[in-house]
């Protein structure tokens, strides 16, 4: 094994690029059980496209217009594309292209996470030894924004800006 693949190999298992203090973290609720009582939440949660739309866009889309002056155009959106207990997430992909529209930018769907770590209902030491990994093509000097649904300690977001900026990507802030 070459020194830089051996480099590479262990920037994968240890977590070595962290947040920027310039990012922009946008962050719709404080509490998940705000989202949680609507009613299309579950069905979203377990993969149905629809009801992702219905929420994104009764929940977060007037949000999102307000903060419009907080990202440039040109970034890429990316969601962590987790798979939940319940099934096929589909909020966090459905948020990230609502984001791509509203911010005039693109939502990449060639970036995913290539494990099921089912943090929904996770407790701390379940989240830490389950770690999120990415796999999929990163634009090296391309900017992006991450995207997921909810985030209770940050970790599935914390591997996806570390995978990113791993192969040269720039991570300009996050969407919640």
């Amino acid at each position: 094994m070459r020194p830089y693949d051996l480099q590479k190999g262990l920037e994968k298992m240890i977590r070595s690029k962290g947040f920027s203090s310039e990012m922009a973290l946008l962050f719709l609720f404080t509490q998940v059980q705000q989202i949680k009582v609507h009613p299309a939440y579950k069905l979203a949660k377990a993969g149905d496209q629809d009801a992702a739309l219905e929420l994104v866009i009764v929940v977060a889309v007037p949000w999102l217009y307000e903060q419009r002056y907080r990202f440039g155009s040109g970034l890429l959106f990316v969601a962590p594309h987790a798979q939940e207990a319940t099934g096929d997430n589909a909020i966090p992909q459905t948020l990230s292209s609502v984001c791509a529209e509203i911010f005039d930018g693109t939502s990449d769907t060639e970036i995913v996470q290539s494990d099921r770590v089912y943090h929904t209902g996770a407790d701390p030491m379940e989240r830490m030894a389950a770690r999120a990994q990415f796999v999929g093509r990163v634009l090296p000097g391309a900017e992006y924004v991450l995207v997921d649904d909810v985030t209770s300690l940050g970790g599935t977001l914390a591997e996806l800006a570390n995978y990113i900026q791993l192969y040269g990507g720039i991570v300009k802030g996050a969407v919640v």
